[in-house]
């Protein structure tokens, strides 16, 4: 038979599976919108994980988010993904404005570079 200290050790660890499952899904839907940026944007410095954007506003031109600890390091070389301009094209209908998957992890923190007349805001999760 189970003694007492046996019964509240697996209660104990129950307990811990089930925070740790709950880390787990916020890392992975995010816990933290930024403010929505029409400029270049140091939003957070650290290690995490992109887990969308929203353009709010669509532009004339492409824009990035970088991970990068300044806005002047933001370079092509270190960019996580694009945020793409509106397209109207037969080939590509694509309205510009919405929220994007990304899921993208980044080590040094997150620079938002928008494109001409763009504005928009990341949802991300440091680790």
């Amino acid at each position: 038979m189970a003694s007492l200290d046996d019964i509240l050790t697996t209660q104990k660890n129950g307990v811990l599976s089930i925070n740790g499952l709950g880390q787990l899904f916020r890392g992975y839907i995010g816990t933290v919108t930024s403010v929505t940026v029409a400029a270049s944007t140091l939003i957070v410095v650290g290690s995490g994980r992109l887990v969308n954007f929203s353009i709010t506003v669509v532009g004339t031109t492409n824009g990035f988010i970088h991970n990068s600890l300044t806005v002047a390091g933001a370079t092509a070389a270190n960019a996580l993904c694009a945020v793409p301009m509106p397209s109207t094209t037969a080939d590509h209908p694509y309205p510009g404005i919405g929220v994007f998957p990304v899921n993208a992890v980044f080590d040094k923190g997150l620079v938002i570079v928008p494109g001409t007349g763009q504005k928009l805001n990341v949802t991300y999760s440091l680790i």
